[in-house]
């Protein structure tokens, strides 16, 4: 996918420019080799790859060539997607939401280094801001970044802050302009949702974490040193809707991982992300080997109202975030106007990890992509930085 297209992709021009073109492109065949119409809209990329995904949630069965089919079930949608090149543009596509303007993140290391350093590259697509590569203090080997959030996009200013949870649920903070040293809390790993995401509040001036109960915030200060502790806030919930008491009945037997996002304008959201473990295996298989698929069921969205401060939040659940849709599973959460990008859907939930999906918030049903033999697709380095599976450079 463009470099390009991904740095602009949540730009408010780019939507006004697409809505003058009527011939929009999606998936990467061309018409003539997919035997399909010439005039049906086909390139060699996708320009606005959310239409791919739109696309595909709107198609009542399945595609005219028979790339992807659809299931509904009242458990929620399935959609399997019989071409690679295929199943790699949704991918491609879902990842975008975690894309910033120009972000990359990289890990570079040797055999023979003891330490493992990770890189920030940002080159923005606006000419005014400084293009810059940021690398970030050593970290010990062996140490995995479970979630990143920074204090704003790289900035060369000394208050610039870089917030990461690590393995064992170990929070640091490093400034790079600054004294550019990790400064590792002192903080109670129990208290820390290992699979939760960090994420920064512009609003606040704090970088937040959700407990494992969710009913609290591990927060910590901008300006937090090694000998500070985390501070905890509770997170007052208001009364449930009647509606809602069987909806937590069917998932009392789920896991959950709970996500803080903060909206553009400040409107913070607290997102309780469902799954559940299903038995994966095949009766017609000799060997009848069992395995476990965990697979996405539900989620319930809070916002904090209008009284809520950084030191006192009252949670109250909706199923209406407007114009908005949220992005969870791939470090930190993140947020954006739906009318941002064409394809986009307002009020709904894109989610990667264990699964890749959307869950419609006004309908309450949740779609998942499978492969075609029907397991879900998956990329086990979400949330995860590096992915399991990596290995330093070999030396030189």
């Amino acid at each position: 996918m463009s470099p390009l297209i991904i740095s602009r992709i949540f730009k408010p021009s780019v939507s006004k420019k697409f809505l003058r073109h009527t011939n929009v492109r999606l998936f990467s065949v061309t018409p003539q080799a997919s035997g399909l119409d010439p005039n049906r809209p086909f390139s060699s990329k996708p320009a606005y790859p959310f239409l791919l995904i739109d696309y595909i949630l709107n198609i009542p069965n399945c595609c005219p060539d028979g790339r992807f089919t659809k299931f509904a079930s009242s458990e929620g949608k399935e959609v399997t997607i019989n071409d690679k090149k295929l199943m790699e543009e949704v991918c491609d596509a879902m990842t975008v939401g975690f894309s910033r303007d120009g972000l990359l993140v990289k890990l570079e290391g040797h055999y023979n280094d003891f330490f493992l350093r990770y890189v920030i590259y940002y080159n923005p697509t606006d000419p005014n801001l400084e293009d810059m590569t940021v690398r970030l203090p050593p970290l010990p080997r062996g140490s995995q970044i479970q979630s990143m959030a920074m204090s704003s996009l790289p900035a060369r200013d000394k208050d610039w802050v870089v917030a990461v949870k690590l393995s064992g649920s170990r929070l640091s903070l490093c400034r790079p302009f600054g004294s550019s040293e990790w400064i590792n809390i002192k903080a109670i790993p129990q208290c820390i949702n290992p699979l939760s995401s960090l994420m920064f509040s512009k609003k606040d001036q704090r970088f937040y974490i959700p407990t494992p109960g969710g009913n609290l915030l591990c927060s910590l200060d901008i300006d937090s040193t090694e000998d500070d502790l985390p501070e905890f806030i509770e997170l007052e919930f208001d009364d449930l809707p009647k509606s809602v008491f069987k909806e937590l009945a069917d998932v009392s037997s789920c896991s959950r991982t709970d996500h803080l996002v903060e909206s553009p304008t400040g409107q913070l959201f607290l997102v309780k992300w469902y799954g559940e473990d299903l038995d994966d295996s095949n009766d017609e298989d000799d060997d009848n080997m069992s395995t476990l698929m965990h697979v996405t069921k539900k989620f319930m969205v809070f916002r904090a109202n209008e009284e809520s401060d950084k030191f006192d939040k009252t949670m109250v659940y909706t199923e209406d975030i407007g114009d908005l849709c949220i992005f969870v599973g791939h470090s930190e959460a993140f947020c954006v106007p739906a009318s941002s990008s064409p394809g986009l859907k307002p009020n709904c939930i894109y989610f990667v990890g264990y699964n890749f999906g959307v869950y419609d918030l006004t309908t309450k049903t949740c779609t998942i992509f499978h492969q075609k033999d029907d397991v879900p697709i998956r990329k086990f380095e979400f949330p995860y930085w590096p992915s399991p599976n990596f290995s330093p450079l070999a030396p030189n």
